[in-house]
């Protein structure tokens, strides 16, 4: 059986608040495989940012791990100090943010942003650094990369800021990265071009890559497998063909009816989830999609339904897939 790079086990996430505790993730198990391409989609709210924050250790107050487990290369990061994190962070697991604008540092140039990332985890001289800097620009696609290493983040375009920052979450090459929303900004020829690099990078370097996103059509050509993400809870997971082809999960479904297909010749009417998601201060009882979905049953009020293995590498929370239980939610 092959070992899993990182596995996540029951990890409960919350923030606590003057209005009370807002339960952002609220018990997710899920692993990944060293060299796979994991994506996490969800409406903004269902977790997944959170999820990210979670493993890097980059939670502030008033946000805790209160219970879980994040096991990295067997070591269970929950139970790790900030100066064993530091370690970790840009060397072992990077992170591409959302915004590269407020990521980057605005008064020094992109190349002294990648050589202290090198140095500080590779310990090499800052004139190996460098030379490294100007590689990991080129391979990321920055034309004349001897020459815009000097520059500041403002002299680069939006598409450009991006690539220095996947260059710099690479520079150490790292085991996993992990993309929380990396083409949010950016137009859709230069998204294109961000998530192909990101595939091209994958397979070069073999690293691991958690792509987090709200948008389905995103993860479609660069992840295997998906996780669908609601309310703090995973409501489905599956290979990317499960997902998108065959759906188990009314809110999965809801998802991919939202989304425009170019892949169907028939020309249907987009169809919005109504309704909003839940309150995390005081979470439903039960399935936490159940107000939105159009076949609520009783007992999707009272209790969340345990996932239904579909497949080995399909499962949904849903009790729709329990007939038993689906019979007793109607008495």
């Amino acid at each position: 059986m092959e070992k899993h790079l990182l596995e996540v086990t029951n990890m409960k996430t919350s923030f606590f608040t003057h209005v009370g505790e807002v339960q952002a993730v609220r018990g997710i198990d899920f692993h990944i495989k060293p060299g796979e391409a994991l994506g996490i989609v969800g409406e903004s709210g269902s977790g997944k940012s959170v999820t990210a924050m979670s493993i890097m250790g980059l939670l502030q107050y008033p946000g805790k791990v209160k219970e879980g487990q994040i096991v990295f290369n067997g070591e269970d990061l929950v139970k790790k100090s900030q100066r064993y994190m530091m370690g970790v962070r840009g060397n072992q697991i990077a992170m591409i943010f959302q915004d590269p604008m407020t990521s980057l540092n605005p008064v020094y140039t992109i190349g002294d942003q990648i050589i202290e990332a090198i140095v500080r985890h590779q310990k090499i001289s800052k004139k190996a650094a460098r030379i490294k800097a100007v590689e990991m620009l080129r391979l990321v696609g920055i034309p004349s990369p001897e020459r815009r290493i000097d520059n500041y983040p403002h002299e680069f375009s939006g598409g450009m800021r991006q690539r220095a920052m996947i260059a710099i979450a690479l520079s150490c090459e790292p085991a996993l990265l992990i993309a929380d929303e990396p083409t949010t900004a950016l137009d859709v020829t230069i998204q294109a071009q961000i998530l192909e690099l990101i595939k091209d990078l994958r397979e070069k370097l073999d690293t691991s890559v958690i792509l987090i996103t709200h948008d389905l059509g995103v993860v479609a050509d660069v992840c295997s497998r998906v996780i669908v993400m609601y309310g703090g809870l995973i409501m489905e997971e599956g290979s990317g063909h499960e997902i998108f082809y065959r759906p188990r999960h009314p809110y999965t479904a809801g998802l991919l009816q939202s989304v425009p297909r170019m892949d169907i010749a028939e020309k249907k009417r987009l169809k919005p989830i109504p309704g909003t998601p839940p309150d995390l201060v005081n979470p439903p009882g039960g399935c936490p999609f159940a107000a939105r979905c159009p076949h609520t049953m009783r007992i999707c009020l009272e209790e969340m339904p345990r996932h239904t293995v579909l497949s080995e590498t399909h499962r949904a929370a849903c009790w729709l897939l329990d007939k038993a239980n689906a019979e007793r939610g109607d008495e």
